[in-house]
């Protein structure tokens, strides 16, 4: 039976996913922070911002797991690490421009046709399809070279953007909702959305939803960044060849072009974050078209617009590993170690230029090299000190925070479990209290009252498995699962026998997180269930 953790949810699937449009071709369904640009024929096109780090520093790009372990297709699917990292930069941080919708008949002739197309026509405001990646490349630099001129291109320091197709990263970081979503929903293998059903935002096969036909932008909901449609519709191109995956890894060869997604011809089942499927550019010797393969463009800059941004970068790469940036252990970082490292290796080779340059004889260079030997073992024996020292000191503070994260599961798991209680307490009153009302109108009020404090506790049961799940999550990218059963021990000593079984539903949680198809209203429903059968001792 479904949890009525999320029953206001489903209620919103009854609900018709049609969005109040707008009569603008361009932006049938406009939101704050629009980024609106310039195109040939007095068209635009809408980008939104998407935000990789809320850092200053450009170096320090974000990292996220891509992929999913449960898939039908674990060559193209399969996890493995991305890092992402926008060339713009305002006071939220560094960002990259997607567009809002997917490329549009209307737009695409507006850059390849010799003369305007109509606006008015409602055929050609559908997503541009049958075409092949070279053509939507092409297309991307007709339009770069319209922005090149344009008055309102976004720039950095002057620099014209460009528009091409979505790198690979790009396109699931944006796509799983970048960093507006907790870790959990980023994970999920479908976005995080404010309602259960699927036909509320992505148009994929049957009936209930495309039914093989493609469908104009902005009618169903956004993802949490505000872009429309990127699961379902028309299948969307990659900017670079498509890799297989290996474990956390891509594989070394670079085959066709990727596509990503899922479109109209997409069983629901097959919709999810980690969608991506190989397409050849070729077929039978012509390039490879589809009526249901189209694409979006995003805006980019060069990684260094000028020397003096080149000589800024290289200084900052060079400084990594030789800058104290990771806290004192025992006088000494083991970034400070590195650095010393460094400056050994450059004193044994002077010292090696120096029997060179004086050609010594062979008894004073063997006495010479015989002191250098004895002072490199010296301060390699220090520097050996220095980093067990270091690593033990990084040891115990990773430990730590192991065991505070499983005091957190622990706690957050009892919690749920002691909300779900009184869920259920209230829920029991409000029934009683709705007879009542019908019977007798004194009981009315009360029964009101209590469909607030019930709603009130929905709300805060939906919450406390958000944050159940961000620890999870957290827990799973960051640290290896063998700590927690090896720290276990720790986390338990001295607690009840209660406290230790909602400590061992909590590791269980983790592997199986870890091992899983990441569904968070799936996972959210489970963690409830079995986190209050705890409580009422119906866990065996």
């Amino acid at each position: 039976m479904r949890l009525l953790t999320f029953a206001a949810l489903s209620m919103a699937v009854c609900i018709t996913s049609a969005r109040a449009i707008s009569d603008d071709p361009f932006n049938p369904a406009p939101l704050d922070g629009d980024v609106i640009v310039s195109m040939p024929c007095d068209f635009k096109m809408v980008f939104r911002k998407v935000y990789t780090s809320p850092e200053d520093e450009k170096l320090k790009d974000k990292r996220f797991e891509a992929g999913g372990e449960q898939s039908k297709s674990p060559m193209a699917q399969n996890p493995r690490e991305y890092y992402v990292q926008g060339g713009f930069h305002d006071k939220g941080g560094f960002y990259y421009l997607m567009s809002k919708y997917e490329l549009s008949q209307l737009q695409y002739e507006a850059l390849t046709a010799d003369k305007c197309p109509d606006a008015g026509s409602k055929k050609l405001h559908l997503p541009v399809t049958n075409v092949s990646w070279f053509e939507m490349v092409e297309a991307g630099r007709r339009y770069s070279n319209f922005l090149q001129k344009a008055k309102d291109t976004p720039n950095v320091d002057g620099t014209p953007a460009y528009a091409r197709l979505p790198t690979d990263n790009e396109w699931e970081f944006a796509e799983r909702g970048g960093l507006e979503v907790s870790p959990s929903e980023f994970e999920s293998s479908l976005p995080p959305v404010a309602v259960q059903s699927l036909r509320d935002y992505a148009w994929f096969q049957g009936s209930q939803s495309a039914n093989g036909r493609l469908q104009l932008p902005g009618r169903l909901k956004p993802n949490e960044l505000g872009i429309f449609d990127m699961l379902g519709n028309a299948q969307e191109m990659i900017f670079e060849p498509f890799r297989a995956t290996r474990t956390g890894r891509l594989h070394g060869q670079s085959g066709g072009y990727i596509l990503r997604g899922g479109g109209i011809n997409t069983i629901a089942e097959d919709m999810s974050s980690s969608t991506r499927v190989e397409r050849p550019y070729f077929t039978k010797g012509v390039e490879n078209k589809s009526k249901d393969a189209g694409g979006r463009f995003v805006l980019a800059v060069p990684v260094a617009s000028s020397s003096d941004d080149v000589r800024v970068l290289n200084e900052k790469v060079r400084q990594l590993g030789t800058e104290d940036n990771t806290g004192k252990a025992g006088g000494e970082s083991n970034l400070d170690t590195v650095a010393m490292l460094d400056t050994l290796i450059r004193q044994n080779n002077e010292a090696k230029q120096v029997l060179l340059d004086e050609k010594k004889d062979l008894q004073t260079a063997n006495d010479f090299l015989q002191k250098q030997n004895e002072d490199l073992s010296s301060k390699l024996g220090k520097l050996r000190e220095q980093l067990v020292t270091v690593n033990a000191e990084r040891d115990s503070m990773r430990d730590v925070a192991v065991v505070a994260n499983i005091h957190i599961g622990t706690f957050l798991c009892n919690s749920l479990a002691d909300e779900q209680a009184q869920y259920n307490y209230l829920k029991g009153i409000t029934v009683k209290l709705e007879e009542r009302c019908k019977e007798n109108e004194r009981f009315c009020q009360s029964y009101e009252n209590n469909k607030k404090s019930l709603k009130g506790s929905e709300a805060h049961l939906k919450n406390l498995s958000r944050y159940y799940g961000d620890n999870l999550a957290e827990a799973v990218s960051t640290y290896d699962l063998s700590l927690f059963a090896k720290l276990n021990r720790v986390a338990i000593q001295g607690q009840g026998k209660l406290y230790n079984k909602f400590t061992e539903l909590y590791q269980n949680h983790l592997r199986e997180y870890k091992q899983n198809e990441k569904n968070t209203e799936k996972n959210a429903e489970k963690w409830i269930s079995q986190c209050h059968a705890v409580l009422s001792g119906d866990n065996k």
